[in-house]
């Protein structure tokens, strides 16, 4: 329930947000969640999002998908299904402006230890600090280190991560 609130929530305020906006791009994401030294592999994937892309106000916002999944071959490995809203200041260069964010994420984590799986849905948080431009009038691109934090019930663990994304897309004019 607290779920279908936060996004409720999320994209009644996306409107508004984007009517102050001179852009909205769609933004394809590579990502990669870094070990954590005895505790999980590392894993990879990729994802999309929607980002507001105000020239002249100091506010970006996303909201997107990712999935990641964990390296093969590890004792212990995860596989993370990410739906996420953040927001954030940028500075307000076009070309070139870095970034900071938070976000509410809603995971779905999948642990495999011991040939046995343990899965678990969570909420959980992220800061996050990058770049992001657009070239020329449509090329948008977007690169970004940030922390994610959670605890998901049933894998018996934290999620904890260090998390990495490059991501390059199309900007929408109004």
């Amino acid at each position: 329930m607290k779920t279908h609130v936060l996004l409720a929530v999320v994209l009644s305020m996306a409107p508004s947000v984007a009517h102050a906006d001179e852009a909205m791009a769609i933004v394809i994401d590579a990502t990669q969640i870094m070990p954590r030294e005895d505790v999980h592999a590392g894993a990879v994937g990729g994802g999309a999002e929607f980002r507001v892309l105000p020239d002249d106000e100091p506010f970006t916002a996303s909201f997107g998908t990712f999935v990641a999944i964990g390296q093969r071959g590890e004792p212990m490995r995860r596989d993370v299904l990410d739906v996420h809203a953040t927001m954030g200041v940028k500075a307000k260069k076009k070309a070139f402006a870095p970034y900071v964010e938070l976000g509410l994420h809603v995971l779905h984590v999948t642990t495999h230890r011991d040939e046995m799986a343990f899965r678990g849905t969570t909420l959980g948080v992220s800061a996050q600090a990058g770049v992001l431009g657009v070239l020329g009038k449509h090329t948008v691109f977007r690169a970004n280190a940030g922390y994610l934090g959670a605890i998901a019930p049933g894998t018996g663990d934290d999620l904890g991560a260090v998390v990495l994304q490059v991501g390059l897309g199309y900007a929408f004019d109004d």
